[in-house]
């Protein structure tokens, strides 16, 4: 490739980046700022003031009130980078005392990014410090003229500007910090918040990133206030992991290869006692790729017993409700996972955060977030890992019928996000009611309000599988309620992915989007519910359309299924779209709701009669390498990428590869939650715990 087109090339990649953390954070203008004086408040313990007029006086880099940095005319950016990296490696053993930060000038050495679906980008940050300790590790994927040098094992980052392209404020250097930030997050899961040091040859700020979104500070001088830019480097290199921004209830053992190999969580039992798990594997089974949102992080754990739970880790927007009450009300509903212990309001962003100077423009860009871990008890893999064409139907009909068991308790909980993603294998032999199992009940609410006030958002869910009258939602004229059929449709999507595009059961069996499953999955809401209604009205083209694995009794359910949902969007267009009056408008959708029973039982027969239809075991076949859906074309799209489970094998490092659907409810705010004005909070350290030891699981259930 041409040098030409080959910087073409990196400056579209970069621009595209920037792009992704603008649409995820916000435009500059509408950033929160702040003072930086509440950070150096933080960083004033880290020198003394005595040690740093020593420092001053000894070192050569800082002489007649000036650090040793190239400026005037004719300075390039570049020529910063070496100078700063020598002013930050005098000031980091000389205070920290310790070997385990150092300062490294990367630019033009490519830290590779971590993403699903896996990519080749990179980034090169100016500076990075790079870090040793047990939350750090040699980067996944080494960069050739460095290998020890990734996002895996950075403290954070230094990016160098001319002073007089810094300009008066932080705001529009936020979208290309934040892609240095993103990758911090997402290789270093068990990250709180981020903090990004801008300097130029006179001046410094930060730039500070956590599940809230961004905040960035005025600028010092730093000739006039050295020890102030000493305590800045500190900060952003400190070796108290908490105040360098990690969650130090998280702990791994780094092998000799320089890559974790083994960990430990500590939280909360039942009974409020503190509990220390081993972590079965090292990595994170589930990771959310963003920066502002949940965050949501799951991990397998395993207590001195030999119990295996999971743990999830996610911050819940301030003034929702905790996904904990839903699950303590799910207690003992065979269908639904049951959590065994929590902990609530670990600690909240606003206590990360200074207090807001740039007035009411940024006020509406900030929603306070709380930290919160949730146990639960372990089921199988997510229903992707299917071993036969039974296994697979019975956990989706174990995991309505769960829906149904929420839906139909006095407090009626709506789950809202039916997606693979929250659908889990029960364990092996499990009886009939526990083959699968709905988790996150992140975005459920009490459905205990009447249809009109319980109102679509195509802003909830998961884009690939959300109904037809959600995704109508976008047009603001459109009025629908979201109630327990849609979640029913999304349920008709999951068993479309698995039948479209899988052509076989096991762990060597990768996804392949057929066409129409990519149409659903597109960003325009619009776009996706004409797609999705198009394939509910016209005929199921089974022959072209299901993988050639699944036996006729799944297609009847399929074809029967789609029938039975395409009937219900039917009704509700009708009532939606008709000239009648509002009363009258509700009063349908309240009479459609009372046949919620007749509803359940219809779908539920249809898989308990394919089910019986199939054998235990799927048929001995030569092959199962996985194909498109779509039988008279050749594959569409590549491999992939594959979940966040680390292999434990080589079985397992071939195991089925799901996309990341699109506009996830995780990766949106949501939309339910108040406007939170920003202020400072006392900060919070260890959590309220509460219990939930489940009840005999009712066979009723089932």
């Amino acid at each position: 490739m041409a040098a030409s087109t080959q910087n073409a090339t990196q400056a579209a990649t970069l621009a595209a980046q920037k792009q992704v953390i603008v649409d995820e954070l916000g435009e500059s203008s509408v950033i929160p700022a702040t003072t930086i004086d509440y950070f150096l408040a933080e960083y004033e313990h880290l020198a003394e003031e005595d040690k740093i007029k020593k420092f001053l006086r000894k070192t050569k880099l800082y002489k007649k009130g000036v650090w040793k940095i190239p400026r005037g005319e004719g300075t390039k950016e570049e020529h910063l980078y070496v100078p700063m990296e020598a002013i930050a490696n005098e000031i980091i053993p000389y205070f920290h005392g310790s070997s385990n930060r150092k300062a490294l000038a990367c630019s033009g050495k490519p830290l590779y990014h971590k993403e699903n679906p896996a990519t080749n980008h990179s980034s090169s940050p100016d500076l990075v410090i790079q870090a040793n300790g047990p939350s750090f590790e040699f980067p996944h994927r080494a960069p050739v003229l460095d290998p020890g040098l990734g996002y895996s094992n950075s403290a954070s980052c230094l990016e160098m500007k001319l002073d007089k392209d810094l300009g008066n404020t932080l705001a529009s250097h936020v979208p290309q910090v934040g892609i240095y930030s993103r990758q911090i997050f997402i290789q270093q899961p068990n990250r709180r918040f981020v903090r990004i040091l801008v300097i130029s040859e006179n001046r410094a700020g930060l730039v500070h990133f956590d599940r809230s979104g961004a905040q960035y500070t005025d600028l010092i001088d730093i000739n006039e206030r050295p020890g102030d830019f000493i305590r800045l480097i500190l900060g952003v290199s400190c070796l108290d992991e908490q105040l360098l921004g990690l969650d130090t209830t998280i702990q791994w053992v780094i092998g000799p290869n320089g890559r974790k190999k083994s960990g430990t969580l500590t939280t909360e039992d039942a009974d409020g006692n503190e509990i220390t798990y081993d972590l079965v594997e090292p990595y994170p089974v589930f990771n959310r790729h963003s920066i502002r949102g949940r965050g949501t992080i799951c991990w397998t754990v395993r207590d001195a017993a030999g119990n295996e739970f999971l743990v999830k880790d996610s911050w819940r927007s301030e003034g929702r409700v905790s996904e904990t009450r839903f699950l303590e009300q799910a207690k003992g509903l065979r269908g639904v996972a049951q959590m065994a212990s929590f902990e609530e309001n670990r600690e909240e962003t606003a206590s990360f955060r200074g207090p807001l100077t740039n007035g009411e423009r940024a006020e509406g860009n900030f929603y306070n977030r709380w930290s919160m871990r949730v146990v639960l008890h372990c089921y199988g893999p997510p229903i992707i890992h299917f071993t036969s064409m039974k296994h697979a139907i019975s956990a989706l009909r174990d995991a309505i019928a769960g829906h149904r068991n929420l839906v139909h308790q006095e407090q009626r909980i709506l789950h809202r996000d039916i997606s693979i993603f929250n659908i889990l294998l029960g364990n092996p032999g499990a009886p009939k009611g526990l083959r699968g199992f709905l988790i996150d009940l992140d975005m459920a609410i009490f459905w205990t309000r009447g249809p009109s006030e319980i109102m679509a958002d195509f802003r909830t869910g998961t884009r690939l599988f959300q109904s037809v009258m959600v995704l109508q939602s976008f047009d603001k004229t459109v009025t629908s309620t979201h109630d327990y059929l849609d979640d029913l449709e999304s349920a008709l999507y999951v068993l479309c992915y698995l039948m479209f595009c899988f052509n076989g059961a096991g762990e060597r069996v990768e996804a392949i989007l057929s066409d129409v499953v990519k149409g659903w999955d597109v960003e325009d809401a619009m776009i996706a519910g004409n797609n999705k209604w198009r394939f509910l009205s016209w005929p199921l083209d089974a022959k072209n359309r299901v993988a050639p694995y699944w036996q006729p009794a799944c297609v009847s359910l399929l074809r029967d299924f789609k029938t039975f949902i395409e009937g219900i969007v039917k009704e509700k267009m009708w009532i939606i779209s008709n000239e009648i009056s509002e009363e009258e408008r509700w009063d349908r959708i309240e009479q459609l709701h009372k046949q919620d029973n007749e509803h359940y039982k219809t779908v539920l027969d249809l898989f308990d009669k394919a089910i019986e239809a199939l054998p235990d075991h799927d048929p001995v076949v030569e092959d199962s390498k996985a194909t498109d859906a779509t039988s008279t074309d050749p594959p569409h799209g590549g491999p992939l990428p594959t979940p966040s489970r680390p292999a434990k094998s080589a079985a397992k490092a071939n195991a089925k590869r799901v996309p990341v659907p699109k506009r996830s409810s995780q990766e949106i705010e949501e939309p339910e939650e108040p406007e939170v004005k920003h202020r400072r909070r006392t900060r919070s350290t260890r959590s309220k715990h509460g219990a939930a030891k489940p009840s005999p699981l009712s066979q009723s259930q089932s």
